[in-house]
């Protein structure tokens, strides 16, 4: 199917063809009719990528923070490489897209044929959640209907206005202006409304506007309010400074309220809100992200959709143009016109090409090596595993299988890939081993279909996320002999292999400390009930890498020092060992960025060693640490694996009740609460030993 991207470095856009997204049980499957381009939103987002450097960085001088703190954290090399990674993956444009269901479940009320609104992209076909549907009325148009997005964005800043409002001042009359005054106009409102650009100023008079053609806005308003000021502003402008805003509180009445839906800047001037007692509230978009289908995002675009049915508010002619998704280079080719709004894209059925696998030639060079199937085509599988997968001498990748075409399609490009596909079924058909990357969540089902077609398996970690499934992965892996391996890829790097030397059945005291840093709210890792959580996503790496390194020894109890489960799922704790080893690991969101990321701190037999994100090696009583080769372990990890699947060494008995083992301690430390102690070996023999 066709998509429309653009590159972040050039801002040049292409129509790209990539994979249909497959058949899911849970998503629905929407054929797009028509996307709609907003002139204002999608060409600034063009600009922004055409800027150099120097303009990107004046446009988000947040972002330039959050790149120094990285560089404070993770050091230049690593920075270049997240910044060059993120570059270089197209961006998809557009969010407002109306369609036909192509597939559906049958427990939706969407049965194949309706007419729905989404969050689309400019693409042929999407794969949405079935909350992310809004079923369009039968007597409303689809080119209306697309207008969607806009409309919610819209409704929600207009949710925000206070009961007793009578007179509203809009700031902004491009596409979101328009629509926010048409809706205002509707209910009722009585709207004064300003814009630098004349003609969109006569536009919404014909819609029942007072108008302002100077630039004296206070005044105006103040005159046509006999002094009182405005009950209430909206702002659906688009401007870098904050001048808007604050110049908002002049004409605005004593406890009014200003409501921002547009992207401006938000240095407020605090004197000018406080002396007035102004109230200042940024729309929130459409609205509720994570709704089920009753949240405000769903509720805002079916209000918007009632009053267009109902005649109350017209749109069609916002949309300048109707265009077909063909040539990039016309679609952001806007004229002179300022009036210019919108362009609709139509999309023809009939030439979708519903094509799930993109296959080319085996590369000759690769002849004598693995062939390698990856499952999960996400930012640490482009940036880490695939080079390292690529760079090895004994295995190359050879299928990539995901949910989404444009990510296979940047890494088929990057890396040089056979095939790509969203199709299990071609998935499997032609290779040697089994990467899994995927959320943590679908690691079981993954894991088991790998053992049922007696491939050797390499699965990030954790292997799983709950007992009840470490349990039957345990009697799969011990009943079929194969080569399994987790990516704990720590445990096999050259400074832990330098160490367990060093430690070398000595009683030793370890300290680790992870900067893991500050996760937004909504972020995934941060779902227990769906992906088991963050200290089983990511801690674990710890606890796998002190049993390696105090394999000597038997692990006895852990303790929960600290524990916040609730915020952003982090904590400490003690890990006690039988020769009174003790291993303290202090998991953190809340350090300075000039911490690293990963400190470990190594006392044993009155010698300290010290890792400093495993570039950094240093010892009081020795000099030969900075000799050791940096890296975390993926190059070595990798060519461990492939090198035991060449030579046959299925994995033992012992090896994968070790590799059970850490899973289980991890899971148990992500249920635990401050204070607790466990006896692990105990717990562990009575919960998973007495069922294998």
């Amino acid at each position: 199917m066709k998509v429309l991207t653009q590159n972040l470095k050039t801002g040049k856009t292409d129509i790209l063809e990539v994979p249909s997204p497959t058949i899911n049980s849970d998503k629905i499957r929407v054929l797009n009719e028509y996307s709609l381009i907003s002139t204002g939103t999608e060409s600034s987002i063009v600009n922004f990528g055409k800027a150099n450097w120097i303009n990107k960085a004046k446009q988000q001088p947040d972002r330039v923070k959050d790149v120094i703190n990285k560089i404070k954290s993770s050091g230049i090399s690593d920075t270049y490489r997240a910044i060059k990674n993120k570059l270089d993956y197209p961006m998809v444009m557009g969010y407002s897209a109306v369609g036909i269901v192509s597939h559906t479940n049958e427990n939706y009320d969407l049965p194949k044929g309706t007419r729905v609104f989404t969050n689309s992209f400019h693409q042929e076909e999407a794969l949405v959640d079935y909350n992310m549907c809004v079923k369009i009325p039968d007597n409303l148009d689809n080119k209306s209907a697309s207008f969607g997005a806009i409309g919610g964005i819209a409704m929600q800043s207009i949710k925000c206005v206070p009961e007793d409002t009578k007179m509203i001042v809009l700031i902004g009359l491009g596409l979101l202006g328009q629509v926010t005054l048409r809706i205002l106009n509707a209910l009722g409102y009585q709207c004064i409304v300003y814009d630098l650009d004349l003609k969109k100023v006569e536009l919404a008079e014909k819609y029942g506007a007072i108008g302002i053609r100077e630039n004296n806005i206070t005044e105006r308003v103040l005159n046509y309010t006999k002094g009182k000021g405005a009950d209430c502003t909206i702002i659906a402008a688009s401007s870098l400074s904050s001048n808007i805003v604050n110049e908002a509180t002049s004409y605005t009445k004593r406890k009014g309220k200003i409501i921002s839906s547009g992207a401006v800047g938000l240095n407020l001037i605090r004197e000018k809100f406080f002396k007035k007692q102004i109230e200042f509230v940024v729309s929130n978009s459409s609205g509720d992200k994570n709704h089920k289908g009753e949240g405000s995002s769903y509720k805002n675009i079916n209000y918007f959709f009632e009053l267009l049915s109902l005649k109350q508010i017209e749109v069609l002619d916002l949309i300048s143009e109707e265009i077909s998704l063909n040539n990039s280079n016309n679609i952001y080719s806007f004229s002179n016109d300022s009036i210019f709004f919108s362009k609709l894209i139509k999309y023809e059925k009939n030439d979708v090409n519903e094509m799930y696998t993109f296959s080319g030639s085996q590369d000759k060079k690769h002849i004598n090596k693995l062939k390698v199937g990856l499952i999960g085509a996400g930012n640490f599988a482009r940036s880490t595993l695939m080079p390292t997968i690529n760079n090895s001498k004994e295995g190359y990748l050879s299928a990539l299988l995901g949910r989404e075409g444009l990510s296979l399609y940047v890494a088929k490009k990057r890396f040089n890939i056979n095939t790509i596909t969203t199709n299990e079924l071609d998935f499997y058909k032609n290779i040697d081993v089994l990467c899994i990357t995927t959320p943590h969540e679908t690691h079981f089902n993954f894991l088991k279909k790998a053992i049922e077609l007696s491939l050797p398996v390499w699965i990030e970690k954790p292997l799983v996320i709950s007992n009840k499934e470490l349990i039957d992965v345990q009697k799969m892996m011990l009943s079929n002999e194969m080569v399994y391996s987790i990516g704990y890829n720590r445990s096999l790097a050259p400074w832990t292999k330098f160490m367990k030397n060093k430690i070398n059945s000595r009683k030793t005291d370890i300290e680790m400390t992870v900067n893991a840093g500050r996760l937004p709210l909504d972020h995934w890792l941060l779902n227990e009930s769906v992906c088991g959580g963050r200290i089983i996503g990511e801690l674990c790496h710890f606890v796998d890498l002190s049993l390696t390194l105090l394999n000597h020894t038997k692990l006895i109890n852990v303790e929960c020092i600290n524990r916040d489960r609730y915020y952003q799922d982090t904590g400490s704790y003690i890990l006690n060992f039988e020769d009174e080893s003790k291993v303290h690991i202090d998991y953190r969101h809340d350090l300075p960025a000039n911490v690293p990321k990963e400190k470990i701190v190594v006392k044993v037999s009155n010698k300290t060693y010290t890792n400093n994100n495993w570039k950094k090696f240093s010892s009081r009583k020795i000099l030969n640490c900075s000799l050791i080769k940096k890296g975390k372990g993926h190059e070595e990890a990798i060519s461990s694996f492939f090198y035991n699947v060449k030579n046959n060494n299925f994995s033992t008995k012992n090896e994968i009740h070790n590799m059970c083992f850490s899973t289980y301690t991890s899971i148990k430390l992500q249920k635990m609460s401050k204070g607790d102690i466990l006896n692990i070996s105990d717990s562990y023999r009575d919960e998973i030993l007495s069922q294998a």
